[in-house]
């Protein structure tokens, strides 16, 4: 997940007109002789069959620019390049793009050390705004490994943007970076960050969990509004009803049938006895599993985590309607 600047885009049929339409563009008003760049190349063409010799067209015609105008050319640099840029090629169509973030949006700056099962920021985000959940209601995740959704929605709750943990971004390199203008926009940030405390908790098992959680939380000093506990998911007993977001496991290898039944049987057997008035939302990408929660859903929300095909699953817990 990139923020994409457009730059420029025409139509081309062979690699000979990539080429040269490419030439075409005054490269060297954006991108020096002593800056380093990198392309990455998307292809779904019938008229260019080989992704990797496109991108090679399209860096030349770059370089070529570049040099014809300075007489010197940048050098590529595929891992710590100033200026990356993306090039998309659909049928005829041809756009490239400049990458203003670098690395993923998606990784915020508090994790460090990635836990095996850790869910993208982004998606743990999204999954949040999907539920529905308001600061002012308390927040659960009975199951929360290095912690990503508790922090995600602490960083929403605080009205804190996902980038805001950052170290850099790709733009602040560029040669037209205004920072002045950057710095201005940091502190109206900082300036509408909400000091109210929230209620949100996340709850494990393993207690090496609970500790990489608290530590990112502290890393960029949210921890103060996040309670990480060790705890058994059977003693998980919300004192006040709020908003439950869980992302149990899914079984995806040999031998682990019966116990996540067993699991999944537990976790509806808990939403049911102890969180009547909350709202649950569980995120799973098995549907024989899912059955076993023994609730049926309200709401179902097709997603991706990964390469995996998910349903975010709702779950109203109505008070007194398990009773018997």
């Amino acid at each position: 997940m990139h923020a994409l600047v457009k730059i420029t885009s025409y139509l081309a049929r062979s690699n000979d007109e990539l080429y040269k339409e490419a030439l075409n563009f005054p490269w060297n008003e954006l991108i020096t002789s002593i800056d380093t760049i990198s392309i990455r190349t998307r292809v779904r063409s019938r008229y260019f069959d080989n992704a990797q010799y496109a991108s090679l067209k399209v860096k030349d015609a770059i370089v070529d620019c570049i040099r014809n105008k300075t007489g010197h050319r940048p050098d590529v640099d595929k891992l710590n390049p100033k200026y990356s840029l993306f090039l998309f090629i659909f049928e005829d169509q041809v756009s490239i793009y400049l990458n203003s973030s670098g690395a993923s949006l998606s990784k915020r700056g508090y994790r460090e050390k990635i836990h095996k099962a850790s869910l993208n920021e982004a998606l743990a985000a999204g999954i949040i705004l999907l539920s529905g959940w308001k600061p002012e209601q308390p927040f659960y995740d009975p199951m929360c490994g290095s912690g990503t959704f508790p922090i995600e929605a602490a960083m929403i709750g605080k009205n804190i943007p996902s980038g805001y943990y950052r170290k850099r971004f790709a733009f602040q390199n560029w040669n037209d970076f205004d920072n002045r203008l950057w710095n201005k926009i940091v502190g109206d940030v900082k300036d509408n960050i909400s000091h109210e405390r929230l209620q949100i908790y996340g709850y494990d098992n393993i207690f090496a969990n609970v500790d990489l959680s608290r530590q990112n939380a502290r890393r960029i000093l949210i921890h103060n509004n996040i309670h990480f506990k060790r705890n058994d998911l059977i003693d998980f007993n919300p004192k006040v009803p709020g908003m439950i977001i869980m992302n149990p496991p899914y079984g995806e290898r040999i031998g682990e049938s019966e116990e996540l039944e067993n699991l999944y049987g537990m976790i509806g057997d808990i939403l049911k006895q102890k969180c009547g008035g909350s709202e649950a939302h569980i995120l799973t990408a098995n549907n024989n599993l899912a059955k076993c929660i023994g609730l049926k859903s309200e709401n179902k929300i097709i997603l991706k985590n990964g390469k995996i095909d998910c349903r975010l699953l709702h779950f109203p817990i109505r008070l007194g309607k398990y009773a018997d």
